[in-house]
This record gives structure tokens, C-alpha cells and sequence, in this order.
């Protein structure tokens, strides 16, 4: 982490590579958000895709009805030249975990992206390729091992 000259902290967390594009997610003292980079000859193009505020300090995080609390799902892609959405684009997914949950898997058709939750702050940020507008697959692994799908209206309900 680096620090400003206004003394916040900041810097890259995180790097995804798929195929020859990526993503960096960024944390600062207040927020996070992730970055995708897309080759483009000379001059790679850089699109903000998804900012998350971070807990404050003390955040409860003592809820267990979903596990994840202020979820946010995000998709970002070019149009083709006729200005139809894309086929695929980028997804990312940021939310807060609930105490005792360790890691976290988000699954689209084409895609998967897992992690650890931020120790301080509860902090889950997944970045993946996805199919447009398509809905995904989270889950959350407990400290105890035990895996639990989530419900949310933006995600695919489990099969």
C-alpha cells in the first residue's frame, strides 16, 4: 500500500488475468474498487467496473441470513459495431461477509473466480468473464468447512 500526500492509504490488492485482458482490484482507506484493462494497440483502455465503500471500523458483521450483506453485481462490456451488448463481458461482485466465512466461489457458465475474505474488514470482491446480463453462482465456505449457496435476487438461484 502506498500512501498519498493527504497521508491515505492506497494501492493494487489483486490481479486477474483471462486471456489478454485483466483486472486489478485497487483498496484504499475507503474504498475499493476493480479496474479493467483491455489491450488496445498502443493505448490500453482502463474502465472503473466496480466501486465498494469499505465497513467502517466496527462494521457489524454478526448477520448470518445470507451471509453476504451489500451485495453489488456489476457487468461491463463493449458493444459490437451494431450496438447490440456484447456476447461476453467482464463481472464483478462485492459485498461484505459474515463472520465465520473464510472463502468465497463465484461461478458463471464460462468462468470462476475464488478468494479469501478481507481478516478486517469482511470484504468479498470477485471479478470474472460472464455471458451478458447472466446471472451468477456464489457461495461461501464457513470456518467449520461447511459450504453455503447464497440468495440474493441478482444472483442465479442454486440448482
Amino acid at each position: 500500500m502506498h500512501r498519498t500526500t493527504a497521508g491515505a492509504r492506497f494501492g493494487p490488492v489483486r490481479l486477474i488475468e483471462r486471456d489478454s485482458d485483466f483486472a486489478v482490484v485497487f483498496a484504499a482507506d475507503t474504498t475499493r474498487w476493480a479496474v479493467l484493462v483491455q489491450p488496445g494497440g498502443d493505448s490500453p483502455k482502463a474502465s472503473v467496473i466496480l466501486g465498494v465503500p469499505n465497513p467502517r471500523v466496527g462494521f457489524g458483521r454478526s448477520f448470518r441470513a445470507s451471509y453476504l450483506e451489500r451485495l453489488n453485481v456489476h457487468q461491463s462490456g463493449d458493444p459490437s459495431v451494431g450496438r447490440e451488448p456484447p456476447e461476453f463481458g467482464w463481472m464483478a461482485l462485492a459485498g461484505i461477509a459474515a463472520e465465520g466465512v473464510s472463502q468465497f466461489e463465484v461461478r458463471s457458465s464460462i468462468d470462476t473466480d475464488t478468494g479469501g475474505v478481507g481478516a478486517d474488514d469482511g470484504v468479498v470482491f470477485a471479478v470474472l468473464r460472464a455471458r451478458w446480463r447472466e446471472k451468477l453462482h456464489v457461495a461461501v465456505t464457513l470456518a467449520s468447512g461447511e459450504t453455503v449457496q447464497i440468495h440474493h435476487p441478482s444472483l442465479r438461484p442454486p440448482n
